[in-house]
């Protein structure tokens, strides 16, 4: 028997009934948040990336959603490395869209439900060097790195900010705990900030890393769209004596 049940059963011993109920039954709200509100479970279900109402959304881990659903994106232009569910979140909210897929049967399955959005440009690129040096990166103002070769596409990124005409604001790497070494590259080279998001997210039933970072030379065009707020939060805002304007 393991020490977290031994932990348990003494804790019930001693407590009562009661207070364990109580911890139980606030444990399983937390577990319904993340199955029903987040739609995690519908995601393990159907093996796709959607929220609770069956809508597209990003492999990210959920506080990077979270945190980009809140930012405005509709005059900005995005290149993707990588294409699926994140492809149709995207083109909701951005001005334009390129994603580069190397995969052609994946390419395929996303063409047939994004291929007619009038912003979105679906690439299929089996070559590795022309996969990775995409001239978008020139015009591009946010960049995903959520697909092959990431660590030369961080590298292809890197020399594109070396550009004094780059618009480039925001790069956004998934799986960043995977890839120590290409977010090490970045950072030093960068200098921006960065900021990881650790978590659950669609799918999977382990917790792991988006990193997103923001360029502060044009953190002035990531303005937000909508005041701060969770999936499941709790309004405390409102009458909120200690909220000063002032400050």
């Amino acid at each position: 028997m393991s020490k977290y049940i031994i932990k348990n059963v003494v804790l019930f011993l001693t407590g009562g009934i009661r207070p364990f109920v109580r911890d139980l039954l606030k444990q399983k709200e937390n577990c319904k948040t993340l199955a029903k509100r987040y739609g995690q479970f519908r995601t393990i279900r159907e093996l796709r990336c959607v929220d609770m109402m069956g809508r597209p959304i990003p492999w990210y881990t959920y506080p990077a959603i979270e945190y980009l659903s809140h930012i405005d994106f509709s005059e900005l232009k995005v290149l993707e490395y990588g294409s699926g569910n994140s492809s149709l979140w995207w083109t909701e909210r951005c001005q334009e869209l390129v994603s580069i897929e190397n995969d052609q049967e994946w390419y395929k399955k996303i063409q047939t439900t994004g291929g007619k959005v009038p912003n979105f440009s679906h690439v299929l690129e089996t070559r590795e060097n022309a996969y990775v040096h995409q001239q978008e990166l020139s015009t591009a103002n946010i960049v995903i790195i959520d697909g092959a070769y990431r660590s030369k596409c961080a590298n292809a990124f890197i020399a594109a900010c070396q550009d004094e005409s780059s618009k480039l604001a925001m790069l956004i790497f998934d799986n960043s705990d995977w890839y120590p070494n290409a977010i090490k590259a970045l950072h030093d080279a960068l200098g921006w900030v960065q900021v990881d998001f650790h978590g659950f997210g669609p799918i999977n039933n382990y917790t792991w890393t988006t990193s997103v970072f923001i360029n502060p030379l044009r953190s002035c065009h990531l303005k937000y769209a909508k005041p701060l707020m969770s999936i499941d939060w709790i309004d405390n805002s409102t009458g909120n004596t200690d909220d000063d304007p002032q400050v």
